[in-house]
């Protein structure tokens, strides 16, 4: 089987998690996308949309959770908790990640324990950027390297692929986007292998940013402190 013209490994193991909220005019687009891909299960944490998101899911079949906790990182860890692959993985639900990613990182996962997708990876970028965007990541990717040692190009994209009892291991705690730079940061820690891999950003199918730069940024740095301390 092929798809964006290059061979399929099997995800017939893998659970991809989807945390959702009011995206009805970009998830058809992606769960077309992946529907090709035979992934193990695909489960979508529903943020409790106001739009006909969750509609859109069941008539694909997928496994659809009613988030619990509030914070798109606690979406994440209850999508990752209840999933019941062999390894897992996750994507938005804006059609901006790449599935095709997916594959190669498959293909390396037997030399690592986990893979994390960089956007940024030998000088790429994300279309997704603003001045401010920019430097933000480049400031906290800075600290991540620094201060935990941690060899990776883009601290703020979530697109792991890691091992279900792995992942288990490390029990984060995060509930908004400090999960990002938490996951690898507890992995290393566990004397866990990583592998850092270019996965270049699409422009969003549709819908708007989340992402509030300011906010968010403040809580990732109050979280980055946290997890500090808890180092």
């Amino acid at each position: 089987m092929e798809q964006e013209g290059i061979t399929m490994t099997s995800l017939s193991d893998v659970s991809l998690i989807i945390a959702t909220y009011n995206e009805e005019s970009s998830l058809d687009y992606v769960l077309t996308e992946i529907d090709p891909y035979d992934f193990y299960e695909v489960i979508i944490v529903d943020g409790h949309s106001i739009d006909e998101t969750i509609s859109i899911a069941k008539k694909y079949g997928v496994k659809v959770i009613l988030q619990t906790e509030e914070g798109w990182g606690a979406a994440v860890i209850e999508g990752f908790k209840n999933a019941t692959g062999k390894y897992l993985t996750y994507m938005d639900g804006d059609g901006s990640y790449r599935p095709s990613s997916i594959i190669e990182m498959k293909e390396n996962i037997e030399e690592y324990d986990a893979i994390f997708g960089s956007r940024y990876k030998g000088g790429a970028k994300s279309p997704d950027d603003t001045f401010i965007r920019s430097l933000g990541n480049k400031i906290f990717t800075y600290i991540v390297r620094k201060v935990f040692d941690i060899d990776i190009t883009d601290s703020l994209f979530f697109f792991p692929f890691i091992k279900k009892v792995d992942f288990d291991k490390v029990e984060p705690k995060s509930k908004d986007f400090t999960i990002c730079i938490e996951v690898p940061v507890l992995l290393k820690n566990l004397g866990l292998s990583y592998l850092d891999l270019l996965s270049t950003e699409r422009e969003r199918y549709a819908g708007i940013t989340k992402v509030n730069a300011v906010t968010d940024g403040a809580k990732i740095l109050y979280g980055v402190i946290k997890l500090k301390l808890r180092s």
